[in-house]
């Protein structure tokens, strides 16, 4: 049988109260559909195991854990537990350039070459940062001038991609690429005179108190037993292929800032409600609200914005598009304003 938990009994110490759908006049059936629809794709074997959160007016109406953490050791998923999260970590290092440009140490439409020397040069020099954090710079997926993994540090990657230049011409469309948030994180790094991964736990993690959410891991880290390990099939009739497992180091030796975090549901929907809340804190405002604003509101694609997916069209009044972010180790997150909700 697939192992599943049950959204209540509630789990203690969580940042939201749990609710049944009908307190918040929600049908309970719709819910009970989508627990078996998940267990589905992991009996047919779509998915190793899925941990789902949904919360809408700040209370949490479903929460279960569903299939496995482990398939290969039979270890069942638990609530709260932490994941690779991937390319969900761009939206961290926009919102690390938003807060220097917001300090007045970069503008968004300063070319990359004015902080970095390796990008002087006429293939990179008039790339903006507006354009690396729309993913209109040039580049291509995979766009990096060696395999990434070949490099010692992140400045070195992003040296070498400045000097050999971008795939096609700079500003001209869309093409989502993981050299732009890389290399705005060397900028921010190179601004602030501290690493890029430093910069967002002292700017945006520990001040939000995201006490679950992690810029580097080693087996022996304190919450290393509640991280899951990651698979992928090499083609979809192929049986799940475990990559990684938390008894080894990560993969990369440091920060690619286009990814690296890890996390756990409830730290990044307390991210999503802080933007859908257009940054209003108990302690004050995270970013201006017309910095967030921007930030979600389509660039280049109408799917993307600075640097969030954006999935729905800017509505009428003043609401805010539904929008989020997804990491390719099978993470999604998605905030719906107009609902007041988040996935």
């Amino acid at each position: 049988p697939v192992p599943k938990t049950s959204t209540l009994p509630a789990l203690e110490g969580t940042p939201y109260p749990y609710v049944t759908p009908s307190e918040l006049g929600l049908v309970a059936e719709r819910f009970q559909t989508l627990s078996e629809t998940v267990e589905g794709w992991v009996r047919e074997e779509q998915i190793v195991g899925a941990e789902l959160l949904l919360v809408k007016d700040g209370k949490v109406v479903f929460h279960e854990a569903v299939g496995w953490s482990d398939k290969d050791a039979q270890v069942a998923l638990q609530r709260n537990s932490i994941y690779r999260i991937r390319s969900m970590t761009k939206p961290f290092t926009g919102a690390s350039i938003q807060l220097l440009a917001e300090a007045g140490e970069l503008g968004l439409d300063d070319p990359v070459s004015t902080f970095l020397p390796s990008w002087r040069n006429d293939r990179s020099g008039e790339i903006t940062i507006r354009q690396l954090l729309s993913h209109s710079g040039g580049f291509v997926q995979g766009g990096f001038a060696g395999p990434f993994a070949q490099y010692p540090n992140l400045r070195a990657a992003v040296d070498a991609a400045g000097e050999a230049g971008p795939q096609n011409p700079p500003g001209e469309r869309y093409e989502y690429s993981d050299v732009g948030s890389a290399t705005l994180g060397a900028v921010v790094a190179e601004i602030s005179g501290m690493p890029v991964e430093e910069f967002i736990e002292t700017r945006i993690l520990e001040p939000m108190g995201f006490a679950d959410t992690h810029t580097a891991f080693t087996p022996d880290a304190s919450w290393a037993g509640r991280m899951n390990p990651t698979y992928v099939k090499a083609n979809p009739e192929a049986p799940w292929f475990q990559y990684w497992h938390p008894s080894r180091e990560q993969q990369f030796p440091f920060f690619r800032a286009s990814g690296g975090l890890y996390t756990t549901v409830f730290d990044y929907a307390r991210w999503l409600h802080l933007w859908m809340h257009r940054g209003a804190t108990d302690s004050g405002q995270f970013l201006p609200e017309e910095t967030m604003v921007e930030a979600l509101t389509p660039a280049m694609s109408q799917g993307y914005g600075l640097p969030w997916e954006i999935f729905s069209t800017v509505p009428e009044g003043g609401t805010l598009p539904a929008f989020g972010h997804g990491g390719s180790d099978g993470t999604q997150a998605v905030a719906m304003p107009a609902l007041n909700a988040t996935a």
